[in-house]
């Protein structure tokens, strides 16, 4: 991945200046033009005379209102802007954990830049294909920074990446972040739909897990401890009920009554059929906030 913290071009053809530190910079005309509308306004109101041969001449340097800092991350965009996200199988998997494992894009623009970025993208109206490239780098970050991702998601008004992220924020429970976590969240309606999607979750989990028999309609029943082996399935289902969270994985809470049945191959095997039916039903309740029955 290429450095962020310095711009350099090597074919300069033009002088842009920061007026708050005066540092000057030197850039490529077009590079500015193809890639921001509001470059491409300035100069073509400019006289064709304006690239010069000699870049030390003050007379030919656009002053702009900016901080270095700032100039120096929009420059090194449009002069090397980076290839947009693929995002990578890993994140593609399902969710079969409390919690989910955090995959730093190593390809990805440096998180700390983006919200710079975002707000640069906007004032000097990036084209079209800058903008996309940034937002799929926004994305690349969802199971990292989720809620800095989602607020910020909603906030451009990008439904798509908000919905992506609202997967990575199932755990943890939204109680436990605090009123300033929160702020990371632009609006009441996206803070909502959060809590929809958690209710919607924990109920419909809860009513799998309630509904789920050791031995469906007798099928693969004990001849021997099918009263034991059921009561122990049915006090476990009840410890677990009142602990589910949104983000719990049912089946492997359950999994440890397995344990009990070693010592009989009956029940050890309708056990593993209930738990595997038990994954494949939890599996399918909805983790985004968009595909949640309204």
């Amino acid at each position: 991945m290429p450095q962020w913290s310095t711009f350099q071009c090597d074919e300069p053809d033009f002088v842009v200046r920061s007026i708050p530190d005066g540092d000057c910079f030197k850039v490529q005309r077009q590079c500015l033009e193809q890639g921001s509308s509001v470059f491409g306004d300035m100069f073509s109101c400019c006289e064709s005379g304006y690239v010069f041969d000699s870049l030390d001449e003050d007379t030919h340097t656009l002053d702009l209102m900016e901080s270095s800092t700032n100039l120096n991350l929009l420059f090194r965009f449009l002069h090397n802007p980076p290839v947009p996200y693929e995002e990578e199988k890993a994140e593609k998997s399902p969710i079969k954990s409390s919690r989910i494992h955090l995959m730093f894009p190593q390809s990805a623009i440096p998180f700390p830049l983006i919200p710079s970025l975002l707000k640069l993208a906007d004032k000097y109206a990036l084209s079209p294909e800058l903008t996309e490239c940034l937002y799929s780098h926004l994305a690349s970050y969802a199971s990292v920074f989720p809620l800095r991702v989602y607020g910020y998601a909603v906030e451009l008004g990008l439904d798509s990446i908000a919905a992506k992220t609202s997967m990575y924020l199932l755990d943890p429970p939204l109680s436990s972040y605090s009123v300033e976590d929160l702020k990371a969240i632009p609006t009441a309606e996206a803070y909502h739909k959060l809590v929809l999607l958690h209710d919607f979750r924990i109920k419909r989990l809860r009513e799998i897990l309630r509904g789920e028999s050791i031995f469906p309609h007798g099928y693969g029943e004990c001849s021997r401890h099918a009263q034991k082996t059921v009561f122990i399935w049915e006090r476990r289902k009840e410890d677990i009920l009142h602990l589910i969270e949104a983000a719990t994985d049912v089946a492997a809470e359950m999994a440890q009554v397995k344990e009990t049945f070693v010592q009989c191959e009956t029940c050890t095997r309708a056990c593993t059929a209930a738990l595997s039916m038990l994954e494949y039903k939890c599996a399918k309740v909805p983790k985004r906030n968009d595909r949640i029955p309204i």
